[in-house]
This record gives C-alpha cells, sequence and structure tokens, in this order.
C-alpha cells in the first residue's frame, strides 16, 4: 500500500468511528426526548439550565384558558378557526418561577428538532402565546399518532401564517 492510500484509509476509519458516536449520542439524546414526550412533561430551562418539568397536573393548578386562532397553511384554501384549550407562556414561566424580565427571547424546542425563537415581547404580550393541549375541546394527539401534534404544541396568535406554531414540544428556555 502506498502512502496516499494509507492515509485515504486512516480518515475513513476517523471518519466512520466519529459518524458512530455521533449516532449514539443523538440516539441517547432521542429516546430521552421521546420519554419525556410520553410522559408528558416540558422541561423548563432558564438560561440552559433546566428549572422544571411541568406536567398536566401542574397545568391543571395554574390553570387553562380557552381562545380561538386561526390555523394558517399553504396546503389549506383559507384557514380554518379552531377553539384551543392552554396556558399563556408568560403564566407557565411565572409559575416555574422564572422571570422573563432580563430575558431576549423564549426558544421553543420539540421532539421532532424543530425550535421556533419568540421575542420576549411577543411571550409577555396578552393572549399571544400559549402551551396548547386541547384543540376543538379534545386533547392533541400524541407524536406517534396519525395527525398528532402533542401533547403539547404552541400556538403564537399573532403569527400571521401560523409559520411559528410547534408541535410535540418538550422544552421551553427562556434566554
Amino acid at each position: 500500500m502506498n502512502r496516499n492510500t494509507k492515509i485515504i484509509a486512516v480518515v475513513l476509519v476517523i471518519l466512520i468511528l466519529a459518524t458512530g458516536i455521533a449516532v449514539l449520542v443523538n440516539y441517547s439524546h432521542s429516546k430521552e426526548r421521546l420519554a419525556i414526550l410520553e410522559r408528558q412533561e416540558i422541561l423548563l430551562y432558564e438560561k440552559g439550565t433546566e428549572v422544571c418539568r411541568i406536567t398536566f397536573s401542574d397545568l391543571d393548578e395554574i390553570g387553562s384558558t380557552d381562545f380561538q386562532a386561526d390555523l394558517k397553511s399553504s396546503t389549506m384554501m383559507k384557514p380554518e378557526t379552531h377553539s384551543y384549550t392552554g396556558i399563556p407562556l408568560s403564566e407557565l414561566f411565572s409559575h416555574a418561577g422564572i422571570s422573563l424580565e432580563d430575558k431576549s427571547r423564549v426558544m421553543v424546542g420539540s421532539i421532532d428538532g424543530y425550535c421556533v425563537p419568540l421575542k420576549i415581547e411577543e411571550v409577555t404580550a396578552m393572549d399571544n402565546v400559549f402551551l396548547v393541549y386541547k384543540d376543538n375541546g379534545e386533547f392533541l394527539k400524541p407524536y406517534n399518532e396519525p395527525d398528532g401534534q402533542g401533547p403539547y404544541m404552541i400556538v403564537v396568535r399573532g403569527d400571521r401564517y401560523s409559520q411559528r406554531w410547534g408541535k410535540y414540544v418538550t422544552e421551553l428556555n427562556a434566554e
């Protein structure tokens, strides 16, 4: 084997090892997120540090709000009005003891890797951003069911085209 062939072989071995390690790390992270979703928990972070986990029973303590919002999509001929049940995001953070005063945004993370950055002004605006768990009186279907969106999703009423709505929400990080 000449020198160039040896170099290529070593580089390939290193790349294969790095890929294998990345797959293992990602698998572990995905498995953990799926377990959180199955337990119907939301992880609340403050500047990247986990503060608490919120469950359905916590949502009962906080108290929910029923509201309407228009779901808009490029696949729809016209917007659909839905009746949602959920909690204003600002109240959720307040209940968890997380102040939003010195923060600039909230990052919403979902099991499928989708992230939604929300400005603090949007989150603290009256009746704008909600953590939703019911759509038209029915609990959101879980991730592994057809048409599943839940158990939690983010609805941004002020979002003109529903582009920053997020389903399968597992974490909220106030930064």
